[in-house]
């Protein structure tokens, strides 16, 4: 491919698995941080939110998976079953469904020759009537069933347990108790920042979406912090 046939803005590869990336990230620095921080201010020894927060951050990562997991099957299931009708609308009801394909390529700006055009080529090509169709009616994509069911949310377990991890890591050290909170904070906040932001692919950058993240981290961990201060005075 020459340098004229390259796209000048490509798309981010592998979306839907960064997706998971971010996700699992997200709530696991989120989570981490609150959890830790509850337990900092009812005043539990440093030993202690250490363990129950390699404990959390296990436990955590496993349920990410998990769910992850049986939302993903689900809705692949959900998907074969969209396919599997349009492709018997397709053979069963063909002027029904290229009725549809009219309307649809109509909103898309098509003229009435250019429908055609595209029709009869769709109607020589199966498969690529039920890609398009299942594209423009449903909004789905044929290629999706056949993804791996485990990748993405091996991922999302993954970054959950490693961020859960990184709030949890200053309690480890014989630290002082202020100092390990505002290590977790800061930790934390900084990923939930590059993850938000998607400070690590350049051209997605998006500072508006790293700033909410921080908030929303924050926000948790302050309010979890006076709550456990709370409890601590009962």
């Amino acid at each position: 491919m020459g340098a004229a046939d390259k796209e000048k803005h490509p798309h981010i590869p592998a979306r839907n698995l960064l997706d998971r990336i971010i996700l699992g990230g997200s709530d696991g620095a989120i989570e981490g941080l609150a959890t830790t921080s509850a337990l900092n201010g009812a005043g539990v020894g440093l030993g202690t939110i250490a363990l129950a927060g390699f404990a959390f951050a296990v436990a955590g990562a496993v349920a990410m998976f998990f769910s992850s997991y049986l939302s993903r099957r689900s809705e692949l299931r959900s998907l074969q079953i969209d396919i599997d009708r349009e492709k018997m609308e397709i053979e069963t009801e063909p002027e029904e469904e290229q009725g549809e394909m009219r309307e649809l390529l109509r909103r898309d700006g098509y003229d009435a020759q250019e429908v055609e055009v595209i029709l009869q080529r769709l109607r020589k090509n199966k498969d690529l009537y039920l890609k398009e169709m299942l594209r423009r009616e449903l909004g789905v994509n044929v290629e999706d069933v056949g993804s791996d069911h485990f990748v993405r949310p091996l991922f999302a377990g993954l970054t959950f347990l490693l961020l859960a991890l990184l709030a949890v890591s200053p309690y480890a050290f014989q630290l002082p108790r202020a100092d390990a909170l505002l290590a977790s904070v800061l930790f934390s906040l900084a990923a939930l920042f590059t993850l938000g932001s998607r400070a690590f692919v350049p051209r997605n950058f998006n500072l508006k979406a790293g700033v909410e993240s921080v908030l929303v981290g924050g926000a948790a961990a302050g309010l979890l912090y006076v709550i456990g201060i709370a409890i601590s005075r009962f």
